[in-house]
């Protein structure tokens, strides 16, 4: 009998005990789990306040793009014809942006837009031919700019001259090569019309993804609810391929910041005011007849490109 009531006591000291270790361990795991989504809950601030600058700052409407665009043309073109502009490391023609950035601008421009277009469509609507109607915008434009810019060069090498007598009728590069001196004819600022022209589009392209990232969202929340998949693309790939998109538009952001500045430097240092606003106007103009003429929602014609408003 009393080894029984011993053993009796004993669990019921036990059953007394327990509670209070159970609650000490529920703490600790309270605080271990805030302590490991602190970081999270910090990285999904962050990343919506840059969201959001982008979207309502960086990427504004097209009128108000060329306001901005149109405005640093001009104001940086009166300070230079006024002798105003700062001498500065940006005004040396060999400066590392220029080298590297605006003398390969069309190839960083294409080279974000691409992924940007096609993992978007992809996840949203998963046909090869959409996505190619929608690609298509992409070869217009290098198209316009290879042709412009072509046309640009060859008009300044057109009516400009070698200063020389005996080598009038030399072509720049015989002249320059032949150590002499080449007198610039019209020479309209390809730097102004691929600036512009990238940032007009780029603006336009990333249109899409307010809509696109939302039917990524929903199309993550319905695998994850029935199970089934968005053509081939898993729930785990879809999650990879939204933050890529992410990653993307964020970059090209940050990319649209450096083409405006590019343009300021450009504005202050190089071409005449003339010949940046007809590049500028040039650039506007495809722009225009691409985007608000030529492209049609919803098309399903080979001669109409699909809009980015689809």
């Amino acid at each position: 009998m009393s080894t029984t009531n011993k053993s009796d006591e004993a669990v019921t000291k036990n059953r007394h005990a327990a509670p209070p270790q159970t609650n000490k361990s529920l703490e600790n795991s309270k605080d271990n789990q805030a302590a490991t989504t602190l970081p999270l809950d910090v990285y999904h601030i962050v990343r919506d306040l840059v969201l959001f600058f982008c979207r309502r700052i960086i990427f504004g409407p097209p009128r108000f793009k060329l306001l901005v665009s149109f405005a640093i043309i001009l104001i940086g073109s009166i300070l230079k014809s006024l002798d105003l502009a700062p001498t500065s490391y940006f005004s040396l023609k060999h400066n590392i942006f220029n080298r590297y950035f605006a003398k390969l601008g069309w190839a960083w421009t294409i080279g974000l837009l691409f992924p940007f277009i096609y993992l978007t469509l992809m996840t949203t609507h998963n046909n090869y031919q959409i996505v190619t109607r929608h690609l298509v915008r992409l070869l217009v434009a290098t198209g316009v700019w290879y042709i412009i810019t072509y046309m640009f060069v060859s008009f300044e090498a057109y009516t400009g001259m070698c200063k020389h007598e005996k080598m009038r009728g030399a072509s720049r590069k015989i002249c320059v090569g032949g150590g002499y001196e080449w007198q610039e004819g019209h020479d309209f600022s390809g730097h102004t019309f691929l600036l512009l022209y990238s940032l007009l589009i780029i603006n336009e392209e990333v249109k899409s993804y307010d809509k696109g990232t939302k039917k990524v969202q929903q199309a993550s929340q319905s695998t994850k609810a029935s199970g089934d998949t968005l053509g081939n693309i898993s729930q785990d790939q879809l999650k990879l391929i939204s933050k890529i998109i992410q990653i993307i538009y964020v970059l090209l952001a940050a990319l649209t910041i450096l083409w405006e500045f590019m343009l300021l430097s450009t504005a202050l240092y190089y071409h005449h005011t003339f010949h940046k606003l007809a590049a500028a106007f040039v650039a506007v103009f495809f722009w225009y007849i691409t985007y608000y003429v030529w492209y049609r929602p919803n098309s399903t014609s080979i001669l109409y490109p699909s809009s980015p408003k689809e």
